[in-house]
């Protein structure tokens, strides 16, 4: 009920405004460093008179937004438990060891996640679904990660990196981006499940708004339209 008169108060404001509807939307770090902003710059770019009511959560608390009713819609890792939700694939990326220069792993083209424990790590929360990941990867080689620093976001793991604190594991469209403001080194990894997948997760899709109903269509189109350019048969000669 506290859901639903929240978003009656949207609404009102929406039309004292003159916005036509309101997207409420969570984001995990992957997806803000990530897929996400190109995708909503469009969105944006269609709709422009649709509010975007944005927040960066983890996968969990995203899930419990959505589970709640304070966001339609939440960007999630697959590797986090969402029962009672649908969801559909909206990005695969594929996961990298990002190090300063100079690092002993640095000048590798690929690094086994064992010699990677070896090191310490700079992470997200324990509950975040990218530390789950290598969490779980730590447990298949039977090691216990060092993980000496944990933060909220990509930039903040970065900065650590940049000063020497550890080292860190993050989807390769947010490493190349911070390696190169930061001047850090992508390597790449083996021995661990290198696809990072994520959902789009909503309570039930014939429900949705329209706001929200048009970002899962235009996530669609752009996954399928990715999908399509990996698998297409290369030209010959």
């Amino acid at each position: 009920m506290i859901a639903r008169l929240e978003q009656l108060v949207q609404a009102v404001d929406d039309l004292q405004s003159g916005a036509t509807g309101h997207l409420r939307l969570c984001a995990n770090p992957s997806a803000f460093g990530g897929f996400l902003p190109s995708v909503l710059a469009e969105y944006a770019r269609r709709y422009p008179q649709v509010v975007i009511d944005m927040e960066d959560a983890l996968s969990e608390d995203g899930i419990r937004a959505v589970l709640k009713g304070t966001a339609e819609l939440a960007v999630i890792g697959d590797n986090v438990p969402h029962e009672g939700l649908e969801t559909i694939v909206c990005n695969v990326d594929q996961l990298v060891l990002l190090v300063p220069a100079g690092h002993a792993l640095a000048g590798q083209q690929n690094a086994s996640i064992v010699n990677v424990l070896d090191h310490d790590l700079v992470t997200l929360a324990r509950s975040a679904s990218l530390t789950r990941k290598v969490m779980a990867a730590a447990d298949a080689v039977k090691r216990t990660p060092r993980i000496r620093v944990q933060v909220r976001s990509f930039d903040s793991m970065c900065r650590m990196v940049s000063f020497g604190l550890g080292v860190a594991i993050l989807p390769r469209a947010a490493a190349a981006l911070y390696a190169q403001a930061l001047g850090l080194v992508q390597v790449g990894l083996e021995g661990i499940e290198m696809e990072r997948v994520l959902l789009l997760a909503m309570r039930s899709r014939l429900e949705l708004s329209a706001p929200a109903a048009a970002l899962v269509e235009m996530i669609e189109e752009s996954t399928a339209a990715f999908s399509g350019a990996r698998h297409s048969p290369k030209p010959a000669g």
